[in-house]
């Protein structure tokens, strides 16, 4: 026959097994929402960023700007001129990784990881064969202009992924300038302050690296000092 004290241990234990598997199941849907929400940031982040670099492409198809953009020719199908290479895809990737890095965030170094590929999206505009300026997007205005837009529609105070959104164009050409050895490679880097395409070669590929992991890890500092500020903010206030 059980005892009074054998029914409330076996009551206990019965009560802690229920408390500890919902709390598993709650802790399990939380973890679930938020790997959903993370992963949703990285696609938003990577279309909104590859739609800006075709949206930025398709300015040099307008003569207006002929005085401030590279002169426009038949460029041709991306595809054939180029293409797409493990090595190409594989290369840039890794270096947004080294980049991201810096960041101290893993969503964050996913998305340094994948912007630079995004950024090729300003290719697209070849595909309609007809006279256009390459590589619009490899520019420090786009670098500039995609800062506050990825910021703005992402991420209010995102500081990190607006730094990232900069450094993906540096980091791509660091690769590209690489990939290139040893004859170089030509972007339109200055634009709208010099129409010129400007040749990069050697060891400017370390200098733009080095450039994109120093902005980034300004743009993780800035973060966290916001962070920090809002925590003071917000126990001042309770």
């Amino acid at each position: 026959m059980a005892t009074p004290a054998s029914l409330l241990k076996f009551h206990t234990n019965l009560l802690l097994t229920i408390a500890t598997v919902h709390c598993e199941n709650r802790f399990l849907k939380i973890e679930g929402k938020k790997s959903l929400f993370v992963l949703k940031f990285i696609i938003k982040s990577i279309f909104l960023y590859a739609g800006l670099s075709t949206a930025f492409s398709i300015i040099g198809l307008f003569p207006i700007f002929g005085d401030i953009l590279p002169r426009p020719y038949l460029v041709g199908n991306p595809l054939e001129i180029s293409g797409i290479s493990i090595e190409h895809v594989a290369g840039h990737i890794v270096f947004g990784l080294i980049v991201g890095a810096a960041s101290l965030g893993v969503r964050y170094m996913i998305i340094a990881g994948l912007l630079p590929m995004a950024l090729d999206a300003d290719h697209l505009v070849h595909f309609l064969n007809i006279d256009s300026i390459p590589r619009m997007g490899h520019s420090f205005a786009f670098a500039l202009i995609s800062f506050p837009i990825m910021m703005y529609l992402l991420g209010k105070k995102d500081y990190r992924l607006g730094a990232i959104s900069i450094a993906a164009v540096l980091t791509h050409i660091s690769f590209d300038i690489l990939l290139s050895e040893p004859s170089g490679t030509r972007f339109p880097i200055l634009i709208p302050f010099s129409n010129k395409m400007i040749t990069l070669i050697g060891l400017d590929w370390v200098v733009f690296l080095a450039s994109a992991v120093i902005v980034v890890a300004c743009g993780m500092l800035l973060d966290k000092r916001y962070q920090q500020s809002t925590n003071l903010t917000d126990q001042n206030h309770n």
